[in-house]
């Protein structure tokens, strides 16, 4: 003798694993976007913004001038204020150049030594000439040149 089940319980077991698959499914459908919007702003590219560094006509003339900045970045679900500086040098053609103070070795900040017309690097005695490119120590590469552009009479640099 065999124990066959009722119709009646086949009827409530195939409803129960139905209604199991329907509930997982609606949860799943809830909880992928929920995941996304949670983890999503760790992995946004942060935009490149341009930052204003003052009225280009005040720069005319400068040669590796120290100019300090600061700029709202937003990394992940945080807005901070951040504070750089970068060299400003004009070409003299109406154009401007700006470094970069941060060394393409270790992250150090550079100077510029007016006396011996060159960068240098206190953290490994790193050398670049006024161009930007090594003349010693260990960097692999030479300092960043970064994006510029005067648009209504300011000099505005891209920040990365």
């Amino acid at each position: 003798m065999t124990d066959v089940p009722e119709e009646g319980q086949q009827r409530r077991t195939f409803f129960k694993i139905g209604m199991a698959a329907i509930g997982g499914l609606i949860g799943l459908a809830m909880a992928i976007p929920l995941v996304g919007f949670a983890i999503s702003p760790a992995f946004r590219k942060a935009s490149k913004k341009w930052v204003d560094l003052g009225i280009a006509d005040l720069l005319k003339g400068s040669r590796y001038k120290k100019i300090n900045y600061t700029f709202s970045a937003k990394d992940g679900w945080v807005e901070t204020n951040k504070r750089r500086s970068v060299y400003v040098t004009d070409q003299g053609d109406g154009t401007f150049q700006v470094y970069s103070r941060v060394c393409s070795h270790l992250g150090c900040l550079v100077r510029w030594d007016e006396g011996k017309d060159q960068f240098f690097c206190p953290c490994h005695g790193a050398v670049f000439d006024s161009a930007g490119n090594v003349v010693a120590g260990p960097p692999p590469r030479p300092m960043d040149k970064l994006p510029v552009k005067v648009e209504d009479g300011i000099l505005y640099v891209k920040e990365s």
